[in-house]
């Protein structure tokens, strides 16, 4: 198996070539097709801030900022509608948005829910339903619905109200189930699945009981239960694989596999913790193997009838396993596992991630598998005494443009988090031990001109842009409380 690097384990935007992934750069957007990786200069927006592809009767669109930003929400600002050719387009009938919902015979189902107080989650919150944002709203539903899934003839949901409900395709609402299961946070947890004319749920803590967590599987035209299963553990993660629900519960070590057809349990295992610092992440299944996210660090693939371990792959120092809720997913037989930084805490949270490829031939083959870390090649940085504080230097030299701005822009991140004042870099234990107090803001990325054989001044000049944006709002220099500045010069 293969690491590749990239700038950022969240962001991915795959629709326009369903046998990729592409992830923005900023200035670039970084395309893994199989197990190579190329750069994109001129699709997908990568300077802006861009959604995720949303379906509409006639195909795939997103919504793109008309602001330049490196991590803006879509959400929060005025977004113009792209085709998958990257042209002008509507979002029923908007060209301009910031809405997105879930479709549905047609139609816009989920909405912003409308409060005239302005809380959608209060209980006179209402969604609308449109089959275009320029008429009137064709239905509409007490309660802010939550995304849901299609199964069969109708649509399946929940409220933050704490029902789970069935909608049917003319909008009618066909039957509404009361739930108290809640989550940590005291709303409903509900994710769910469709499952042939079932939905299964995935619920929270049943107050008052030993029940930390349950499953149920629901008709989906009556309501009616299929089967129920009461778990004593808290389940953080839940995902429907084929006719299996794979389950995992980061605090109690907990995980479990259920038949989707009668609820009954497969295989489950309680794990010991190693260090109280460390968690239990996803659990996921493929060509008949389990893969477990043990600790940060380790990748488990075990025997998926059996539940066997058959090899413990401890990631390399540099990388963990994404400490978001990213299950693997599979494109033309190739499997991508979401890697985030590690090795320094909170220090390289956000600074970079990386994409570890295995592909099911080499899967196949059975253990022991390797992995073989892409090179970073020539870059490094280094403090540079200016006076009574410093700056710092970076340098790239690499041949091929794409190589700069990405691990270019790794190494800005790295800096600014590990020697800056900064929100998330100041989060761990010894940040004070690892600020660069002597620090005066300033960062240099010293291009090699000579080696470098397709430049292009003006992505460097939107990459120092968009940086000086980024660092105005969210960093400080320890030697004067400034904001951090980036510039860019050959060497």
């Amino acid at each position: 198996m293969k690491i590749v690097y990239i700038s950022d384990d969240m962001d991915e935007r795959s629709q326009p070539n369903l046998s990729s992934l592409v992830f923005a750069g900023h200035t670039y957007a970084a395309v893994i097709t199989h197990d190579q990786l190329h750069c994109d200069y001129q699709n997908y927006f990568p300077e802006r801030a861009m959604s995720y592809w949303l379906d509409i009767p006639d195909g795939s669109i997103c919504q793109v900022s008309r602001e330049k930003g490196i991590d803006d929400n879509p959400l929060r600002l005025e977004c113009d509608v792209y085709d998958t050719n990257f042209q002008p387009s509507t979002y029923f009938g908007l060209a301009s948005s910031n809405r997105q919902g879930d479709i549905f015979n047609g139609h816009c189902l989920l909405v912003e829910a409308v409060d005239p107080g302005g809380d959608i989650y209060s209980e006179e919150a209402v969604t609308n339903v449109y089959k275009d944002f320029n008429e009137e709203c064709i239905a509409q539903f007490e309660g802010y619905l939550k995304r849901g899934v299609c199964s069969g003839e109708y649509y399946i949901t929940s409220t933050f109200e704490k029902s789970l409900l069935s909608i049917d395709k003319s909008f009618n609402l066909v039957w509404v189930k009361k739930i108290i299961n809640e989550s940590s946070s005291g709303q409903v947890k509900s994710t769910l699945y469709s499952y042939k004319n079932t939905a299964v749920f995935c619920l929270g803590t049943l107050p008052n009981t030993d029940i930390k967590s349950q499953i149920l599987s629901l008709d989906s035209a009556t309501g009616e239960t299929v089967w129920q299963a009461d778990l004593p553990f808290y389940v953080n993660y839940c995902i429907l694989i084929g006719d299996r629900v794979y389950l995992s519960s980061k605090d109690d070590w907990c995980w479990c596999v259920l038949s989707a057809d009668t609820g009954e349990i497969l295989l489950q295992d309680k794990l010991t913790p190693t260090e109280k610092s460390k968690n239990l992440g996803w659990l996921w299944a493929d060509s008949g193997y389990l893969f477990l996210h043990y600790r940060y660090d380790i990748f488990r693939i075990m025997d998926e009838a059996t539940g066997d371990i058959l090899q413990d792959i401890t990631l390399p120092d540099d990388f963990g396993l994404s400490h978001f809720n990213i299950y693997p997913e599979v494109k033309n037989d190739h499997i991508y596992i979401r890697l985030g930084s590690a090795g320094g805490g909170w220090a390289k949270f956000s600074t970079y991630g990386g994409v570890m490829i295995l592909s099911r031939d080499e899967l196949k083959q059975g253990p022991p598998w390797n992995i073989d870390v892409e090179d970073k090649g020539d870059i490094s940085h280094q403090a540079i005494v200016d006076g009574k504080t410093e700056y710092y230097e970076i340098h790239a030299s690499y041949e091929e443009l794409g190589d700069v701005l990405r691990f270019s822009q790794i190494e800005i991140k790295l800096v600014a988090q590990r020697y800056a004042y900064n929100h998330w870099g100041n989060l761990d234990d010894n940040w004070r031990t690892r600020i660069n107090k002597k620090f005066n803001g300033r960062i240099v990325l010293c291009i090699d001109k000579e080696k470098l054989k397709n430049p292009d001044e003006s992505k460097f000049d939107l990459m120092v842009e968009l940086f000086n944006k980024h660092f105005e709002e969210k960093f400080r220099a320890p030697a004067n409380k400034k904001a951090l500045t980036l510039e860019w010069q050959y060497f």
